[in-house]
């Protein structure tokens, strides 16, 4: 803080002083006040940005808007979007899979049933086409997930996988119990889809067409669109940015 500022301090403190508005109390604090005010600033200006933006890494996501986070430590984060520890699953060869037990692999987590007519069949044949793109990643998992655990049974998983000839060893199906695998897609994933169900005379959960991209500890690092080929690249390279930060 400059002299003068100083100066005009000194002068408005002899004033009410000698007018008698300040008590002591009141003279310490103005005293006091221009340090105070001047370490405040200080912090303000010396606070890092908790997430800048990085073009060469992918974010983190957290909280219920999936806020993006660049960030080297998301360790001190307690927040961030990740597949829960508790998540269990039923796989087509029907071996229970808890999924706090992978491998660290990078992951690809789509949602179907295996009745649908819509989307799920588009979005698996895309997968099927990309699977030449995605060649340079052996160890990349691909995860279907069920939403449909009452019709979808490890005999249908299997059906479903013979019917697209699906050969990839590192591509798996999954049932579990629906309420589980809703939580995890509407709150892990951000998956909010909700349609009418003839069947069951309600609006409910469905599945979404985005492809969730999650990293070798489990957390969710990129959201891509599966209804067409368009994002394909993009997670192409960001799995690329993810390999690269892994080596």
């Amino acid at each position: 803080m400059n002299g003068f500022n100083m100066f005009r301090i000194d002068q408005l403190t002899t004033y009410f002083r000698r007018n008698h508005f300040l008590s002591r109390n009141k003279l310490v604090f103005l005293s006091i006040f221009p340090i105070f005010f001047f370490f405040c600033l200080l912090g303000i200006q010396c606070k890092p940005s908790l997430s800048e933006p990085n073009p060469l890494e992918l974010p983190y996501f957290s909280g219920k808007d999936f806020d993006p986070i660049w960030t080297n430590t998301h360790q001190s984060y307690v927040n961030l979007k990740k597949i829960p520890d508790s998540l269990l699953l039923i796989e087509d060869s029907g071996k229970p899979v808890s999924l706090k037990n992978w491998a660290p692999k990078e992951s690809l987590v789509v949602f179907f049933y295996a009745t649908c007519r819509g989307i799920c069949p588009l979005i698996t044949r895309n997968l099927i086409q990309i699977q030449p793109q995605l060649g340079e990643f052996p160890d990349l998992q691909i995860l279907s997930l069920s939403i449909n655990a009452k019709e979808d049974t490890v005999p249908v998983l299997q059906t479903y996988r013979k019917t697209y000839k699906i050969q990839n060893q590192n591509w798996h199906f999954y049932t579990g119990k629906e309420s589980e695998i809703e939580t995890f897609a509407k709150e892990t994933c951000g998956a909010e889809m909700e349609g009418y169900s003839v069947e069951r005379g309600k609006y409910e959960f469905v599945h979404t067409e985005n492809i969730f991209l999650f990293d070798k500890d489990r957390y969710l690092r990129g959201i891509y669109r599966a209804k067409g080929t368009g994002d394909i690249q993009r997670l192409v390279e960001d799995l690329r940015k993810l390999r690269n930060g892994n080596i």
